[in-house]
């Protein structure tokens, strides 16, 4: 009988020192996650126009301690806007123009942009999945104009998303109650998306060049606008590692329709072509391929200054005479 006894407390035991080991490795995890950056994700609103942005007013400190702040607009940037659109700039675009979340704010092209352009104040409204109905949604539905000069920089397959919104994408409209909940539900998101082909594999090029051919208008429509209310609009095109190293074409479908609507664009990569020093390195101004890394930032943001200098001051010169 103390055999038995014995054989059920020792077996109480194991299972309390099994659930304490079970609630330490939870806790343990939880911390290393939220050290890691994990947590307390960026929020987002939702918008029947322009799908989804992050919410004002909001700071961040995410991966490798990278701050992601954003001011009164919901615009990337440390300084608050005020009504005055006078020698502001703002940048538009996906995620490649938002930098991520392990690129500090400080860090990002736009920033970078800034330092260079003196006496403007320039804002990333770039956000993660958008499309170029995304930008169409916020600045012509929604009437979002607070700048003078719009930049919008965006990578080839920005024309091919349609309208992104914010459900079946990996992003937070309420905080997670933690770092666990917020690494789960990532997880199942890639997990879901296995189940799916992109509709590229089921398109043909008559398709294809429609759903191209509709967000170059309506690009064309909002630089239009925009030129007949005063303001300067450029649009640039943000190439992956394949278009920097020249095993990756400009995309014809794309210049196609761009050509047919006359909407002005530079390609990126033609510009560092015209740089006195050649980018030696390509591999290590990208993140993954298609988003940039600091030292891409760094890149894209001389680059990108040296060229805005160039319109900007043309553009004074005109207003002058």
């Amino acid at each position: 009988m103390q055999n038995n006894l014995f054989k059920r407390h020792k077996k109480k035991t194991f299972c309390v020192i099994h659930l304490i080991l079970t609630v330490l490795l939870i806790v343990l995890a939880e911390i290393i996650l939220r050290l890691a950056g994990l947590g307390k994700p960026i929020l987002y609103d939702s918008n029947p126009f322009y799908g989804f942005r992050p919410l004002p007013n909001h700071t961040y400190i995410r991966f490798g301690g990278s701050r992601v702040a954003f001011n009164n607009l919901g615009l990337r940037t440390d300084t608050e806007w005020d009504d005055q659109r006078n020698n502001k700039i703002l940048f538009l675009g996906d995620s490649v123009t938002y930098g991520g979340s392990y690129i500090d704010n400080t860090e990002l092209f736009t920033s970078l942009i800034e330092q260079e352009l003196l006496g403007y104040q320039c804002a990333n409204g770039g956000v993660n999945a958008w499309g170029i109905e995304n930008i169409y949604g916020l600045v012509m539905e929604s009437e979002f104009m607070p700048a003078q000069v719009y930049v919008t920089v965006v990578p080839e397959g920005d024309f091919y998303r349609g309208l992104t919104r914010c459900q079946g994408m990996p992003f937070f409209n309420r905080s997670p109650g933690s770092a666990l909940e917020e690494l789960w539900r990532y997880f199942c998101w890639k997990q879901n998306n296995r189940r799916y082909k992109v509709w590229t594999a089921f398109a043909n090029e008559e398709e294809t060049y429609k759903v191209i051919d509709k967000a170059v208008r309506k690009l064309k429509e909002m630089d239009s606008v925009l030129a007949e209310k005063g303001y300067r609009h450029f649009v640039f095109i943000s190439p992956d590692q394949g278009h920097m190293n020249g095993t990756h074409p400009k995309n014809p479908l794309l210049m196609k329709s761009l050509q047919q609507h006359d909407l002005q664009v530079t390609y990126l990569q033609d510009l560092f072509k015209q740089t006195p020093h050649a980018i030696q390195d390509i591999p290590s101004l990208f993140h993954d391929g298609l988003h940039l890394s600091k030292k891409g930032h760094a890149a894209w943001g001389r680059v990108l200054a040296g060229e805005l200098k160039k319109r900007l001051s043309q553009t004074s010169s005109i207003e002058k005479n």
